[in-house]
């Protein structure tokens, strides 16, 4: 259905037949965001329509966010010594800088991993960074469609069937969005420096950067990806994430599968950034003009799953997930990152 939304806005704008299309990652899932379930736009996918005329599907609730891979010097000399270091980090930029610290929300981190078998990564301690750029957000300079925002009173809204809708830019305000986007692409690379660089005491702490990854954000002005990276042959290299103490692999992937899609920027490589999460029970979705039935229960679209009973991260076994995976999405692992230390939503304290 959404596919068929996007296909008939983008034809609606443009003023004539447009296609589109939606190719899903061996992690499709749930997101936390109801708002995003309602307007049909899920984790693990990428969206790509065609269209003469800009148009953006808002409640595809588009931002920027990505992992960084940092090789570092042994610089904690335990837990403790790590999780003050991120305290330090969090304090200089809560209280003295611009940025917000979102380290703690959704399924953001900050991971100490040693990579201990040489190989194509060298032998060493590795952090890894995954955040968003929450600057852009819910403000008025914002991407997500809050209310009083720069974009808000240009909303336009099409009609589907059973009470779903998809609400758009096109225009003027759509080729605003997508250069805004274009232009934190940037600004989150050189975000995930900064903070890697805070956490760490000193930029000269960071011997190399492996790779930095997006994996939400707009691949071009007429596709969106969400929970999905998109790798050029230039840097095809991702980190795949498992759950919270498991390994973490680095990946190097193969262009020319079915996984490959063709973007105004040339040729992409799409790949899952993880399991994602899977259903905990049935979901019987429906949709009402201010709330989304899952569940057998009504959920207003501002409110989130996180921390519901309504999905749960997904298991991983290496025997099975992972050539599930690389049979789906062809790649190379070069490196399994294991686990030191880690700061997430549930392990906030010192």
């Amino acid at each position: 259905m959404t596919e068929n939304l996007l296909s008939r806005t983008a034809t609606l704008v443009s003023g004539r037949a447009c296609d589109a299309e939606i190719v899903p990652m061996p992690d499709l899932g749930l997101p936390h965001n109801v708002r995003r379930i309602h307007g049909g736009f899920y984790t693990g996918a990428f969206y790509q329509w065609e269209s003469t005329v800009p148009m953006v599907p808002v409640d595809a609730t588009v931002n920027l966010c990505g992992v960084s891979l940092f090789r570092v010097d042994d610089d904690f000399a335990d837990e403790r010594h790590f999780r003050e270091r991120v305290a330090a980090a969090r304090a200089v930029l809560s209280d003295r800088s611009s940025y917000v610290w979102n380290f703690t929300s959704g399924n953001h981190f900050v991971i100490l991993a040693e990579n201990r078998t040489p190989g194509v990564l060298p032998q060493g301690r590795y952090l890894v960074l995954h955040a968003s750029a929450a600057e852009f957000k819910n403000q008025y300079n914002g991407l997500y469609p809050a209310p009083g925002n720069w974009y808000h009173e240009e909303v336009r809204v099409l009609a589907g069937p059973d009470g779903r809708y998809l609400r758009y830019l096109s225009g003027k305000p759509a080729e605003r969005f997508a250069s805004m986007v274009s232009m934190i692409e940037a600004y989150q690379h050189e975000r995930q420096r900064m903070c890697a660089a805070l956490i760490l005491g000193s930029e000269a702490r960071i011997t190399e950067e492996i790779c930095s990854v997006l994996h939400y954000g707009m691949p071009d002005a007429s596709s969106i990806a969400i929970g999905c990276q998109w790798l050029s042959g230039d840097d095809p290299r991702s980190l795949l994430l498992t759950r919270p103490g498991a390994p973490l692999f680095l990946v190097r992937s193969e262009a020319g599968g079915s996984n490959e899609v063709h973007t105004a920027h040339g040729p992409r490589t799409l790949t899952p950034h993880g399991l994602g999460v899977q259903a905990t029970l049935p979901l019987g979705l429906g949709f009402g003009a201010d709330h989304l039935l899952i569940g057998g229960r009504r959920v207003g679209l501002e409110e989130s799953l996180a921390g519901g009973d309504f999905v749960a991260i997904r298991d991983f076994s290496p025997q099975t997930d992972l050539p599930r995976i690389l049979a789906e999405c062809p790649g190379t692992v070069e490196a399994e990152l294991q686990q030191v230390y880690s700061y997430h939503r549930t392990q906030e304290g010192p």
